[in-house]
């Protein structure tokens, strides 16, 4: 019994039909070999979208972590504020004696809020970044430490003019 010889492939890899298996079987093997390379394409083209929506979702990430950053420098600047300027009071905003007021320990309170406003994202950040990269690739251009070393040296910032205000009562 002679052996029967594969099917011969072209290039791209796909099983050319056989002529002499009559022409309903050839149509029926391209029919099935256009569903498989189909079935291919919608699969690689599934996982680039995975793959977009993941680098999608961090960028989002960084994006929301530099709103925070930039919200916690408007509390700071908005302490810095109320405490040189004593903007609660309407009358003098700055007597003789008045250390310890409360423009002082509210201002001092928003720039320490800032403080936190700066960390607590930047740490959660950092960890949602950690796990990113256990999967997937960074974005081009785009360090896991940039955005928290940033945020750090805001938080810096905050606790040195924490150190500031209450040297100055």
């Amino acid at each position: 019994m002679p052996e029967r010889d594969e099917p011969a492939q072209d290039r791209t890899g796909r099983v050319e039909p056989e002529s002499a298996n009559g022409p309903e079987e050839s149509r029926q093997l391209a029919l099935m070999q256009r569903m498989v390379d189909l079935s291919v394409e919608r699969t690689r083209l599934a996982a680039q979208r995975t793959e977009m929506s993941a680098e999608r979702s961090y960028l989002n990430a960084e994006r929301t972590l530099s709103v925070w950053i930039r919200t916690a420098l408007a509390v700071m600047v908005v302490g810095i504020a109320v405490d040189r300027f004593g903007l609660f009071l309407l009358q003098n905003p700055r007597g003789p004696g008045r250390a310890g007021s409360a423009p002082d320990l509210v201002g001092i309170g928003l720039v320490a809020l800032g403080v936190l406003i700066a960390v607590v994202p930047s740490v959660r950040f950092a960890r949602y970044s950690s796990v990113y990269r256990r999967t997937h690739t960074l974005p081009h251009h785009h360090g896991p430490f940039m955005a928290p070393a940033f945020a750090g040296l805001v938080a810096l910032f905050g606790v040195v003019l924490l150190v500031l205000l209450v040297l100055a009562l």
